[in-house]
């Protein structure tokens, strides 16, 4: 977490309040999320192109966790792993509710009402 001195910096370090690190946890946590679901479109996109029918185009949680290994996220904690995993996972297939705004959020854009 990156935090910039406005006012009043010392040349100490200070630890980290708690309602920092809770920000700093609620920061990975979204970001872990954001990460499992644009992964999760990339593989359901990846086995419809190798000739997978949508309706069984869903990554498994076993094809999620090989993405997360590749990724090298090995480092973050337990948490996050099973936050991606869920995130990846569970990605609507295509013509089901929820579908497009899945999309919209694992592209980084937002659906307009």
């Amino acid at each position: 977490m990156v935090v910039a001195c406005l006012t009043g910096c010392s040349a100490g370090t200070s630890k980290p309040t708690p309602e920092d690190k809770r920000a700093a946890q609620l920061n990975r946590v979204r970001e872990t999320y954001r990460l499992g679901r644009s992964e999760g479109l990339a593989l359901q996109r990846q086995k419809i192109a190798d000739g997978a029918a949508p309706a069984y185009s869903s990554p498994s949680e076993k094809e999620c966790a090989a993405r997360w290994d590749q990724l090298g996220e090995r480092r973050q904690g337990a948490g996050d792993r099973d936050g991606f995993l869920a995130a990846c996972s569970t990605f609507p297939t295509p013509g089901l509710p929820g579908y497009d705004e899945a999309v919209a959020e694992a592209s980084g854009s937002t659906l307009g009402p």
